[in-house]
């Protein structure tokens, strides 16, 4: 029955509650003031120049806490591509020492401490991450960071080693835009300290919970009794509203990516998908080395040829897939834990996940192999029966459904191949301990799946190349020695845990906090008898993700290539927040509440997605309804995939080793020159237009990095008026006309020559 009020012991002092409340509000404004007081007086100086090359007149001039590109997504007027950032300012190291530094950037980083050039990240000799060991003096060192985007994805990671540490970023509070006195050294320090007891302060009260849960529970229990005597219906109606919350957060997933579908145009990493689908022969598409699944090419290519619209019809398997993931990772961890709440828990991580949220409306593969391990998981809880073992009907269908998995998700390996073995070896153990033969379903579905993935090993692993391993190269294990295998588990494993979860509340630089959660999960796993397979499943999982790093085949701790693995690691923390809870009174309320939390957060706080700005089809529509077939067609290398898909040309595709994608696409069009990415483009455009001699040359530009100049002054010293008749933010579109030919050659210009480009029709 209810009880009128609560007992007089368990109600807090009023006193000593203001007192904390005063206490902890004073400093709080202390920090407030001091620490605005110390941000004037902290942070590199930075300048963004819409160009490759630091010219011309800075587009943001300001002070930067941080040296990262998270500032291009406060301001979407700044430029994505083709521009440069400088830091300038000064770093004061605190105690002498060797220090290790650590670089990456997409495309060009460069580093000076005091006047010296210590690191250099260039690409695309140099794709892997560059490290720098310096030994430095306690004191202030002049610093100057510079970053430089070629077109393409952006990204920068900069960061610093101890000697015995790990690698971290530059504290604000040790970056100064002008150099420091003693007096802003030390008020920087104090700020740092100052947080630190704010933090502290206001946190204490959660020390109390577990004691104060003790006491206040028989209260609690009183009044709920109400509730608990409405038994099933009550746990009925539980389930369903869990289940709609489950859609409701799915749904409001969908509608905050909605934005990114249907852009203007595709970017380069998604042409080179889009223009291999548009293959005149469908075995060239799934016979060249691109790294993807060649099952997912085909689907991509239904869809193109299903759907009109060029881009949305590319974009709706991995949006549908992010999507999908959401109610499937939920009814995994459900079938895992046998909890409602967990089991919304699981659909909200994953609806919130940055790099999925990012990848869902990309023409790439990721999305797709994370719900294909997630399906792999939902049906390996449900292959044993209780305590009789592995189920021979359930294990069938699914070794044979995981035996053309590798064929349209590649990483999917590591998920089935444990499930299926691990599975084989059960039945063994079970026969040796029970007598009971396994039934020959179990045998033979296991021979079939390590036949035909021994099969897709051989026909698939010429889908990678040196560029592309080189490119990963930090996702690889070292084994030259002990220090360097730990030094790589400790920074790689926790980066493939870091980028599974939401990372609420942590900083850049930390450890999140649900991290232990993953190590308490498996153990939960691994000490119950009836989740005991799952928890080998995973167990051997991170086991293959080790040795396919250790032999160079797979990377680990990359990111996105690390996606597939997320619905692993989400199950893992589902299952710890069970063990963590499962000490508590009420355990089954404690997981609901944490439920309610996520759950209103993913529908209040959803995770968008955005597309490029991308809109550079015009450069070809023009070219396409313009040019003749006399005429002669120039193509950048990037051009050459923007004009394979948006052309009206027929595609051929082949191997090739000279990218890492591994694919090279040609226009079946006579006349048509296709431009490697090298210093040889002027001697082939000279042999081109000599050879070919047309009247008018069309020139694709797009993404030149540096060679469109090149190119143009060719074609004008070979006697071509060029004139520029399209631009969009990447690329433009030159058309070059010829002025009359002197003895059989191209002649040089003259003054008196008049000739009209043709303008554009829109």
């Amino acid at each position: 029955m209810l009880t009128g009020r609560w007992p007089a012991r368990l109600r807090p002092n009023r006193w000593w509650v203001a007192g904390y409340l005063v206490a902890a509000g004073a400093l709080t404004a202390v920090l407030l003031v001091v620490g605005a007081v110390s941000s004037d007086r902290t942070g590199l100086n930075r300048w963004v120049y819409p160009n490759v090359g630091f010219a011309g007149v800075p587009v943001l001039a300001d002070v930067s806490s941080e040296v990262t590109l998270d500032f291009l997504d406060d301001d979407p007027a700044l430029p994505r591509h083709f521009f440069s950032t400088r830091w300038h300012g000064f770093w004061h190291v605190a105690e002498p020492g060797a220090v290790t530094l650590h670089g990456a950037g997409d495309d060009r980083l460069d580093v000076w401490l005091d006047g010296e050039l210590v690191l250099r990240r260039t690409p695309p000799a140099d794709m892997h991450n560059a490290t720098r060991d310096l030994t430095l003096a306690a004191g202030i060192h002049e610093i100057v960071v510079e970053y430089q985007q070629h077109g393409g994805a952006s990204a920068l990671r900069l960061e610093w080693q101890p000697r015995g540490g790990r690698p971290r970023g530059l504290a604000t509070h040790q970056l100064f835009p002008h150099r420091p006195r003693p007096e802003d050294i030390l008020l920087a320090r104090q700020v740092v300290w100052l947080e630190w007891m704010v933090t502290a302060v206001w946190a204490a009260p959660l020390l109390l919970i577990a004691p104060l849960a003790a006491r206040v529970w028989p209260a609690v229990r009183a009044r709920t009794e109400v509730i608990s005597s409405l038994g099933t219906r009550w746990r009925t109606g539980l389930r369903a509203a869990l289940a709609l919350a489950v859609a409701a957060v799915a749904g409001r997933a969908a509608m905050a990516r909605v934005p990114g579908l249907n852009p203007g145009s595709l970017w380069y990493d998604d042409l080179v998908y889009a223009a291999n689908i548009r293959s005149v022969e469908v075995w060239d598409m799934i016979a060249v080395p691109l790294h993807v699944g060649p099952g997912l090419l085909l689907i991509w290519r239904g869809l193109y040829a299903l759907f009109p619209d060029p881009e949305w019809s590319l974009q709706l398997l991995p949006f549908a897939s992010a999507i999908a993931a959401v109610p499937v990772m939920a009814i995994t961890v459900r079938r895992l834990t046998g909890d409602e709440a967990l089991a919304a828990l699981a659909a909200c991580v994953a609806a919130l996940n940055p790099l999925l949220v990012r990848y869902s409306v990309f023409v790439h593969q990721f999305p797709m192999e994370l719900l294909l391990t997630a399906l792999f998981l939902f049906a390996a809880v449900g292959l044993r029966r209780g305590g009789k073992g592995i189920d021979p009907g359930r294990f069938r269908r699914f070794a044979l459904l995981a035996s053309v998995g590798p064929f349209f998700s590649i990483p999917s390996v590591f998920v089935t191949f444990p499930i299926v073995n691990l599975g084989v070896a059960s039945a063994v153990r079970d026969w040796l301990k029970n007598r009971h033969r396994p039934d020959p379903a179990i045998c033979l579905g296991a021979a079939v799946y390590n036949v035909t993935v021994l099969c897709a090993y051989l026909l698939l692993r010429h889908r990678s190349n040196t560029y592309l391993r080189d490119y990963w190269s930090d996702g690889f294990m070292p084994l030259e020695s002990t220090a360097a295998m730990l030094s790589f588990l400790g920074n790689n494993g926790l980066l493939l845990l870091d980028a599974s979860l939401p990372a609420w509340g942590s900083g850049p630089g930390t450890v999140s906090w649900t991290i232990p959660f993953v190590g308490l999960g498996l153990g939960w796993l691994l000490a119950r008898k009836e989740t005991r397979f799952f928890g080998l499943v995973t167990v051997a999982f991170f086991i293959a993700r080790l040795v396919a790093s250790a032999l160079s085949i797979y990377p680990l701790g990359g990111s996105r290539v690390d996606i597939f693995a997320f619905p692993v690691t989400i199950c893992l923390f589902a299952a710890g927040i069970q063990a963590a809870t499962a000490a508590f009174p009420r355990p089954a309320a404690i997981r609901l509440a944490a439920a309610a939390v996520v759950v209103a957060l993913a529908l209040t706080r959803p995770v968008g997605a955005a597309y490029l700005n991308t809109d550079d089809d015009p450069l070809v529509a023009h070219v396409a309804s313009e040019a003749r077939p006399e005429d002669g067609l120039i193509l950048s290398q990037a051009g050459i995939y923007l004009t394979a898909f948006y052309g009206k040309w027929p595609v051929e595709t082949r191997a090739t080793d000279d990218a890492s994608h591994g694919t090279a696409v040609t226009l079946v069009r006579d006349r048509t020159l296709h431009l490697p990415m090298s210093s040889a483009q002027e001697r082939l455009v000279t042999r081109f237009l000599n050879e070919s001699g047309p009247d008018r040359a069309w020139y694709v530009a797009f993404r030149t990095r540096g060679w469109e100049d090149d190119v143009i002054a060719v074609m004008t010293d070979l006697g071509y008026v060029v004139g520029k008749v399209r631009e969009t933010g990447t690329g433009r579109l030159y058309l070059g006309l010829r002025r009359p030919r002197q003895g059989g050659r191209l002649a040089a210009p003259t003054d008196e020559s008049t000739l009209d480009l043709p303008e554009s029709r829109d």
